[in-house]
């Protein structure tokens, strides 16, 4: 299973944080230096007076500027002054002592809470004197930052992250639910529940493929379910005959001056017939429940087919079989058990239906990777919208002279299922002549 959900989940991790973290931290930066400003009208304030000052000491005039520190004292409470090149500090009053004129602001820098006694420095444009004057109280920002630190930092990530986990456990739910309602639905008896119509075609992650895999288990089981139950119909379809022709003899046999001895052939052929079918519809069943058969060895297939031909002749004494394929035909690794049982269900069929007068080809061409084994006849053959139909369970084309000769149609069946279970093929095809050719592809 492939960790493709893994990365997922931990790239849109990382990258959420980082967005989320990064963003806010530049949001937080932002406003606290916003908020922690003096106002515009303030700063105007301040310069207003700067300026003044500096007018003053362009002129030279050192008491007209006393006389504004006075004024600044007397409208916003707080000490003022000019500082000369030479640092000398022109006031109307004394630097108080809880002031320090080595740590000045810029108008223009923020101010945080936790800051007093605030200095700021105003430079003069013509000369290197400045004003600097005390912060008055009702200049300080009054903003809780740390409030907005935290609202910024510890609740608005919190609620992103709380919707972020929303957004992916939807995620991971919506396949999840669709497999829960999927199991229940099977559970229940609807076998065409499927989940992966209900997943977007476009996540292909180790949910999807767990969905993948619940609905191949969901087609094997209907499958089977499904073959089952129609050959269970079939198979009750067809002992119905059987029972029905021994039933009667029975009845026949309790009459008086009946001789049952007349009617025990006709009850053996019945109960053999009957056998036969059982064993073979649970081996159809078999099969379809265990696709794989375990394979025996190392064989020769010209072998095989000679003594199946052998066999075939002396049962088929009237028949001939013309045997076209090389002496060397080597198998690896396939079930000599399985293909035996399928070329001579074939050739059986071939020499029961072909005209006594026409001969039964088994020709065998070598290819790449397998072996094409062709069993030819000339007789009437199958319609071509037959050839497909007669691989089914209990299907046959002429169905009175099937059970005349003893068949029930599950032979091709049998050979189906056994050639898929060792990884080959089996199909049907007319002749030029009109016959049936009966192909068998099988791996080397």
């Amino acid at each position: 299973m492939s960790r493709r959900l893994f990365w997922k989940l931990n790239f849109s991790f990382l990258a959420v944080s980082l967005i989320v973290f990064s963003s806010l931290h530049y949001v937080s930066s932002v406003l606290t230096v916003s908020m922690t400003e003096i106002s515009n009208d303030n700063q105007q304030l301040l310069l207003s007076y700067a300026e003044r000052a500096e007018a003053l000491h362009n002129q030279g005039d050192s008491a007209a500027i006393v006389a504004l520190t006075q004024e600044v004292r007397d409208e916003l409470d707080v000490w003022s002054a000019v500082v000369s090149p030479d640092n000398r500090i022109i006031s109307g009053k004394a630097l108080p002592g809880h002031l320090n004129l080595g740590f000045q602001r810029y108008v223009y820098w923020p101010i945080h809470h936790f800051m007093k006694d605030v200095v700021i420095g105003l430079d003069f444009t013509e000369s290197n004197a400045s004003f600097v004057i005390e912060l008055p109280s009702f200049m300080y920002p009054n903003v809780n930052t740390a409030l907005i630190h935290n609202l910024l930092t510890i609740v608005i990530p919190s609620l992103m992250l709380m919707l972020f986990c929303w957004i992916v456990y939807r995620y991971l739910m919506r396949p999840l639910e669709a497999l829960n309602k999927g199991t229940v639905k099977l559970s229940e008896g609807d076998l065409s529940a499927r989940v992966l119509p209900e997943i977007s075609a476009n996540r292909k992650d180790e949910l999807t493929q767990v969905a993948a895999s619940f609905d191949s288990m969901a087609d094997r089981i209907e499958r089977l379910v499904t073959s089952q139950r129609q050959l269970l119909g079939d198979l009750s379809h067809e002992l119905r005959t059987p029972l029905t022709r021994i039933g009667l003899a029975i009845d026949i046999c309790k009459q008086d001056g009946e001789d049952t001895k007349n009617f025990l052939p006709r009850l053996e052929r019945e109960v053999g017939q009957m056998h036969g079918l059982v064993e073979d519809a649970l081996t159809l069943a078999w099969l379809e429940s265990e696709p794989v058969l375990e394979q025996e060895g190392d064989f020769n297939l010209a072998t095989l087919l000679n003594l199946i031909s052998e066999d075939a002749e002396f049962e088929y004494p009237g028949r001939s079989i013309h045997r076209d394929y090389p002496a060397d035909l080597y198998l690896s690794g396939s079930s000599q058990q399985v293909l035996s049982q399928c070329i001579e269900n074939v050739l059986r069929n071939a020499l029961k239906y072909a005209p006594a007068d026409e001969s039964v080809e088994i020709s065998c061409l070598i290819q790449q990777e397998s072996y094409l084994l062709i069993i030819s006849d000339r007789g009437t053959g199958v319609p071509e919208d037959c050839l497909e139909k007669i691989f089914e369970p209990f299907y046959r084309t002429d169905k009175a002279r099937s059970r005349e000769q003893g068949g029930f149609g599950l032979g091709l069946a049998l050979c189906k299922r056994q050639m898929t279970a060792i990884g080959g093929k089996i199909w049907a095809e007319v002749n030029n002549n009109g016959g049936l050719s009966i192909k068998f592809l099988i791996p080397k």
